[in-house]
């Protein structure tokens, strides 16, 4: 089983109106074991980054960070890849994106 590397970014936290510190121990939580998720940008290249935001502004979704990953998911406020939905959902959102992602890309 080929492991695949997860890594999170979050913005500054200056307007959040979700919880991303909880959204991100949901998604580690519910993650199969052959994925490893770190917060670490100095490692290797992510396969999938997530952007955590609080707020539907997103202004932490830089070109400059876009090199540590290969595929990224935005979540930002109440919302995954521009989809809003309701807060307890989200982590949901994310871990089918990032399933879906993995088979497309086949690691």
């Amino acid at each position: 089983m080929q492991m695949k590397l997860i890594g999170i970014k979050y913005c500054g936290g200056c307007n959040p109106v979700m919880d991303r510190a909880k959204l991100v121990r949901e998604i580690k939580r519910r993650l199969p074991p052959e994925y490893i998720v770190t917060e670490d940008p100095t490692k290797e290249q992510w396969d999938i980054g997530i952007l955590i935001c609080g707020c539907l502004t997103a202004c932490a979704d830089k070109p400059d960070s876009k090199n540590s990953a290969g595929q990224w998911i935005i979540a930002a406020g109440n919302s995954v890849d521009r989809v809003n939905a309701h807060e307890k959902k989200l982590a949901e959102m994310i871990i089918e994106k990032i399933t879906d992602m993995s088979a497309k890309a086949n690691f």
